[in-house]
């Protein structure tokens, strides 16, 4: 183990960048679904990383807010509304990792402080559908119907922190993957002035109060280039 640690850490200085955005316009639709860019660098101590990195994260139709419900219905109607949601945010991270070697690639967990900023936009319509002869309900429209649209957008602070959890497969001496699961939690404040809401029905009847937000969902590889 001490020929590997001398051999792979003779260059001390690593930069990085995730390339987990590059897989995801291959499984989705959209391929800026959920993105995470990052950019890093990490600067080693023997058997410790401290590392700094600048990164951008968006998450639209987050599943806590892009649902529909029932909102009235007659004998031949029903009337639902759907909610969608757009959350996006910059931060940057500092912190350290500890290493474990094992052949040629070792094990990692690290800790990072968060501080960024962000913004987050809500918002609402209507959709009608209605009953066939079969007694089966179909979309009206194609689009929502224009009557009571309400949103709402504001701006953030975002202070938190992350735990990661990776292993470095080493391609040369200067060239590795990283593959790292990296919950977070964040707490979000809220710019009070910032906030622009349309809200005809009352929907959004607790906005503008600060929040928690945990994500365990993001998995990052990254390419990292040591010199």
């Amino acid at each position: 183990s001490d020929t590997i640690t001398k051999i792979y850490e003779s260059e001390r200085n690593y930069i990085g960048i995730n390339l987990s955005p590059l897989f995801n316009v291959f499984a989705n639709n959209d391929p800026i679904e959920k993105a995470k860019i990052s950019f890093i660098y990490k600067k080693n101590f023997e058997s410790l990383n401290a590392r700094f990195s600048f990164n951008f994260l968006r998450d639209p139709n987050n599943n806590v807010f892009d649902f529909y419900y029932p909102t009235s219905s007659s004998d031949s109607t029903i009337t639902y509304r759907y909610l969608f949601s757009d959350y996006n945010h910059y931060d940057f991270r500092f912190g350290f990792e500890k290493l474990r070697y094992l052949s040629s690639s070792r094990f990692h967990i690290g800790l990072d402080g968060i501080l960024g900023f962000g913004s987050q936009t809500s918002n609402y319509g209507h959709q009608l559908y209605m009953k066939d002869t079969t007694g089966s309900y179909y979309q009206f429209s194609n689009n929502l119907t224009n009557n009571n649209l309400g949103n709402i957008s504001y701006n953030l602070l975002i202070a938190g922190f992350n735990i990661s959890f990776g292993m470095d497969l080493f391609l040369s001496e200067s060239i590795l993957l990283t593959f790292q699961l990296t919950p977070q939690f964040n707490y979000c404040i809220v710019n009070k002035n910032s906030i622009k809401i349309i809200d005809p029905i009352g929907e959004y009847k607790n906005y503008g109060r600060n929040y928690a937000d945990f994500k365990i969902g993001y998995f990052d590889l990254l390419l990292i280039y040591k010199f």
